[in-house]
């Protein structure tokens, strides 16, 4: 028989009703049913570095698609229309390709240090740099203004 028997150990205090006065006894797993770090963050009140940093690249992704997007549908109801000069129009499209990489930039600083502030057992979880032109085709602006 083993030094210590941790199944042995448990039953007796089982036996001597050491769980009797557990938070919650009687009650069934209602966290099981959610993301374990969302139940650890509302029940604690703390939310890891890593977690804050995924919210934070995940609003910023948005926020640089609706802005070129934007841009991009403008520039061709624009174009379509014959309202604006083609040459303003061309040059807001690159002005908005630029400042959507200078985003991209930012968000992939962003990334690697989620990358790096990820715990080893969720390292799996790593995130890839943005790139412009997989990201102009993912949002379906693959058309020459």
């Amino acid at each position: 028989m083993p030094l210590f028997d941790i199944e042995e150990h448990i039953q007796k205090a089982q036996e001597a009703g050491e769980f009797d006065q557990l938070r919650g006894k009687g009650k069934p797993f209602t966290h099981l049913d959610t993301d374990p770090f969302e139940h650890l963050t509302q029940e604690q009140g703390v939310t890891p570095r890593w977690l804050e940093k995924e919210h934070e690249i995940r609003a910023k992704i948005e926020i640089a698609r609706q802005a070129v997007t934007r841009t991009y549908e403008w520039v061709l109801q624009t174009l379509g229309s014959g309202s604006v000069d083609r040459r303003f129009a061309h040059a807001e499209w690159h002005t908005a390709q630029h400042i959507f990489a200078q985003r991209l930039d930012e968000i992939n600083q962003l990334i690697r240090a989620f990358n790096l502030d990820l715990p080893e057992p969720l390292r799996h979880l790593q995130r890839f740099p943005l790139k412009i032109d997989e990201e102009l085709t993912r949002l379906g602006l693959t058309e020459k203004v």
